[in-house]
């Protein structure tokens, strides 16, 4: 009971320190039906709540954009964030986010979910946009274009031209929520958490997701 008010605390501290947060009518954190042990969640949602403090540290000495900004503009402002959380987290490595018991508890649900009732609708979902398969050219269709690959790096940029892989409400809701600096994605087989302001690859985990739902 204890983590789990901790928990609650910690999720309701990013909550209020977003600037206009109090007028939202929709909840930073919306019900979940994680199935997770209750300490390894809290050690997954203290070092969120540690990135987005980082994230939004970082944004207040970065100029806010204007409505009059140009698309070059917005492009550098962007691009200047991205350079201060790569340069912020520079000594981060696999696992800083997604710890060994962190990662083990991660597989564990999306194992449990990807292979039940609803696991091979969720697999079609995950494939449409994949940066690591959709798009490769095959013998029975070569007319398939390359799309651009995402390089499964921490502190990688994610590319704006490349896909982005659609994660199915219905696992979210078994996935811890997150605040609306970070988002999860899947790329090819591996579930990454991404920076949706500066598209900055903070972790992942490699293969989580079954073979069969890169189909070829």
């Amino acid at each position: 009971m204890r983590c789990r008010r901790a928990v609650a605390a910690a999720l309701a501290a990013v909550a209020l320190a977003a600037p206009g947060c109090a007028s939202r009518s929709t909840p930073v954190v919306p019900p979940q039906n994680v199935r997770m042990d209750s300490e390894v969640l809290e050690e997954f949602l203290e070092e969120i709540v540690e990135y987005v403090k980082l994230h939004r540290k970082l944004t207040e000495k970065i100029p806010i954009a204007e409505p009059t900004w140009s698309a070059r503009q917005i492009s550098d402002r962007q691009r200047q964030l991205t350079v201060a959380i790569q340069n912020a987290r520079r000594e981060k490595r696999q696992g800083n986010i997604f710890k060994p018991e962190v990662a083990a508890a991660f597989r564990n649900v999306l194992k449990r979910e990807l292979t039940g009732p609803d696991g091979p609708a969720m697999l079609n979902e995950i494939h449409s946009g994949n940066p690591k398969t959709e798009g490769v050219p095959q013998q029975r269709n070569p007319r398939n274009e390359p799309r651009k690959s995402v390089p499964l790096q921490v502190n990688a940029y994610y590319p704006d031209d490349a896909p982005l892989s659609s994660v199915p409400p219905s696992l979210l809701l078994s996935l811890p929520a997150l605040p609306e600096e970070v988002r999860y994605r899947f790329v090819g087989r591996s579930l990454i958490l991404r920076d949706t302001e500066a598209n900055v690859i903070l972790d992942f985990i490699r293969d989580v997701v079954p073979d069969p739902s890169i189909p070829r």
